[in-house]
């Protein structure tokens, strides 16, 4: 076998270093320059009040940040329609219209646009998608149009209710104690998990001030009944508190004020050892009591 001469090695380890060049420069992470155009994309939704309930206003919070070279002007959002529909479902606008603007967005700067709108009273507590197309123009007159898809969750309104009077006016039952009751149940769509029940109130005693349910399907109730006993007569304030996980692992607590009215004391008043002693001589010797 002949000997290889100096010019085709060199011929050949010039061939692998440009070979491996262009391996290197084919799988190296590039860097992309932002588009010479209005670029519009949203950065970020929030929503005003956070949590969407049925049938409550709230305000679609839209921040439009413009990732091109050349400033948006005449900025228009419109919302279209809830995915999967003709028109925007179980949401409607509140105001101004379903047509919104912003004079100019300059590159690499944000605008935000607050969108009010209302949920139906009847929507189900789930995810719902919203159909929106921004246009704008560049100083020249160029049309730019962008399509986007926002989430709304609708979250539940309080599904458990505390069916109470506002006033508990203490009357001794046929048993020789004044009981207090209420009744707590679900009117929501949804189950509710981890349900449990207390009863304060200042001044007053309860047999029972807490109890625990667990889980409440819907319209699901359950009662709530205690002993009350007070050192005295009067009105004490209180209240009633209810906590639960909603079917979104939401932490959920709803209260409800009361009033207890005692006409009179309903604990025994303590007596001395010596009037006792006083009072059982008297029944002893003359058979009355003192």
């Amino acid at each position: 076998m002949k000997e290889r001469t100096k010019f085709e090695i060199k011929t050949k380890y010039l061939f692998s270093v440009l070979l491996a060049a262009l391996l290197l420069v084919c799988f190296m992470p590039t860097a992309l320059a932002a588009p010479e155009q209005p670029l519009l994309q949203i950065s970020s939704v929030t929503f005003n009040p956070a949590t969407v309930s049925p049938g409550k206003e709230f305000k679609l919070v839209v921040t439009l940040t413009n990732h091109g070279d050349y400033d948006a002007h005449n900025v228009t959002l419109d919302v279209l329609s809830q995915s999967g529909a003709t028109d925007l479902g179980v949401f409607s606008m509140v105001g101004s219209g379903s047509h919104f603007y912003r004079e100019e967005i300059p590159s690499a700067e944000s605008a935000t646009i607050e969108i009010p709108m209302v949920s139906s009273p009847n929507a189900e507590a789930k995810n719902y998608n919203l159909n929106l197309q921004i246009n704008c123009e560049t100083s020249g007159g160029s049309v730019y149009n962008f399509t986007e898809t926002v989430g709304i969750v609708i979250n539940e309104s309080d599904s458990m209710s505390i069916i109470a009077s506002d006033r508990f006016v203490l009357i001794e039952n046929d048993k020789g104690v004044t009981p207090i009751e209420f009744e707590i149940a679900n009117f929501g769509s949804n189950p509710v998990r981890g349900v449990q029940v207390s009863v304060s109130a200042e001044g007053v005693s309860f047999s029972k001030d807490y109890n625990y349910y667990g889980t409440f399907e819907k319209d699901d109730n359950d009662d709530f009944s205690a002993d009350v006993t007070t050192a005295n007569a009067g009105e004490f304030p209180g209240k009633i508190t209810v906590k639960y996980m909603d079917s979104f692992n939401n932490e959920r607590v709803i209260e409800k004020a009361i009033t207890i009215v005692s006409e009179e004391a309903t604990t025994p008043a303590a007596e001395s050892g010596d009037e006792n002693v006083f009072q059982k001589f008297l029944r002893v010797v003359f058979g009355i009591g003192a």
